[in-house]
């Protein structure tokens, strides 16, 4: 593993570096007619991710760090298409106000994603019935398709219905930075929704930009990760975006608040499974504040300082007998922490990025892993040798404090875990096509 790593790594140094980009939608011009998706302005782009990682515990399972790759070895993350048709607006779905005038027109769009790999994001209900996907360590999904308009109201106020990556968090499920540099994920992002089915208004305020940009989202989802929801409830997402006058600053405060319940003897459902035996609802909610500034002579700087709070009321259904106990939470349960990263651009095609992070469950509401205290420090190299391809070196560590061993085990809970710390060491390829 170390040796191919190594190899990797000496044989892309060879390579002559260029200004680092993130190139969109050239994909179309190897492929299909170039003019006759831009008279119809539809961007058509395609992203290969692929690492290699390492652990120092001899273990496969590299869960809880991983998240989304759950063991060692080479790791195919994605190998997905997007086709979009963009929006002419000011505001942008789940990334907030830009400034500029208000566009008069109205527009319309749409956004289809198809993905190969390990990168799930399976949808409860939707693709994660697909019988070819049954038993396969690498699935086929759409992980994301809506449709979207443009309104002129207020400022500009755009709507969209589908499903679709979640806008609560830093963190977002394309590999592209902002808004994270990094390889493997915060526990906020773990702890977190990581997409929704459902629809979603935003829209800029109609505020002097002397005093910022302020954008408002409201949301009404079916719940975590799922179409098909068992409590036939609704769940409601608030978020509120400010900009300063000069886009150096952001702030994002977003939230979501709903019943959550799960069906007993449905695990799909996860992190957080609590059951009522009388179908009561069960209330949940998870909030997530991100404040990021952009600093130096040239902006080479960012640091970016996220903060998390989650709680879910408790069920009466405790594990079944044949399983080990502790998975379903029966008590009110709640789990906060934050991460803090900064990123600096050493040049062009080069830039140097760092994270720590803390995570608080004391009370094991995440259905995997132990209660008790997470800690992490991650630190990369992103190298762009050409504009459409990046190379990122990763190196992390992970501890828990607390009853458990949540690090190494056979498989990713901690039943089967024997350590409360480990180091990982990762270097990923990702194209933008």
């Amino acid at each position: 593993m170390y040796k191919t790593a190594l190899l990797l790594l000496l044989l892309l140094s060879s390579l002559t570096p260029v200004q680092a980009a993130q190139p969109k939608g050239w994909f179309y011009q190897l492929f299909v007619d170039r003019d006759l998706w831009q008279q119809q302005h539809i961007d058509i782009a395609a992203r290969l991710q692929s690492g290699l990682i390492a652990a120092d515990h001899g273990s496969s399972n590299i869960f809880p760090a991983g998240f989304l790759s759950l063991h060692d070895g080479f790791v195919l993350n994605r190998a997905e298409i997007i086709i979009e048709k963009p929006l002419n607006s000011r505001i942008r779905p789940r990334i907030g106000p830009f400034p500029g005038a208000r566009y008069d027109d109205w527009d319309w769009g749409f956004l289809l994603q198809g993905r190969y790999g390990e990168d799930f994001s399976r949808t409860y209900g939707f693709d994660d019935e697909w019988g070819i996907n049954e038993a396969e360590k690498r699935v086929v999904i759409l992980p994301q398709w809506f449709v979207k308009a443009y309104a002129p109201w207020g400022g500009g106020t755009t709507l969209q219905f589908g499903t679709w990556f979640t806008n609560i968090g830093n963190e977002v499920g394309a590999p592209i930075d902002p808004p994270s540099p990094f390889y493997s994920h915060a526990y906020a992002f773990l702890y977190g929704p990581s997409k929704h089915f459902g629809g979603l208004v935003s829209t800029r305020l109609p505020v002097d930009q002397q005093y910022g940009l302020w954008g408002l989202e409201l949301g009404l989802v079916q719940g975590w990760n799922n179409l098909q929801d068992n409590n036939d409830d609704k769940s409601l997402i608030t978020g509120l975006q400010w900009r300063s006058p000069d886009m150096a600053t952001w702030v994002d405060l977003e939230s979501i608040w709903g019943n959550e319940q799960s069906e007993n003897g449905i695990t799909d459902q996860a992190p957080f499974i609590a059951i009522s035996s009388n179908n009561r609802n069960l209330f949940r909610q998870f909030h997530s504040l991100t404040v990021s500034h952009q600093f130096g002579a040239t902006s080479d700087w960012r640091w970016v300082l996220n903060s998390v709070y989650g709680r879910q009321e408790g069920g009466d259904v405790p594990a079944d007998s044949n399983n080990p106990p502790g998975l379903p939470i029966v008590t009110t349960s709640e789990w906060y922490g934050w991460n803090l990263s900064l990123t600096h651009q050493l040049r062009t095609d080069l830039q140097l990025a760092t994270r720590i992070e803390k995570m608080f469950d004391r009370q094991g509401a995440f259905f995997l892993l132990p209660g008790g205290e997470y800690s992490a420090w991650t630190a990369n190299l992103s190298w762009y040798p050409q504009p459409w391809l990046r190379i990122r070196p990763e190196l992390r560590y992970d501890q828990f404090e607390g009853e458990g061993q949540p690090f190494g085990g056979a498989l990713p809970n901690q039943f089967n875990g024997r350590e409360r710390q480990q180091w990982l060491f990762s270097i990923d390829a990702t194209l933008f096509l």
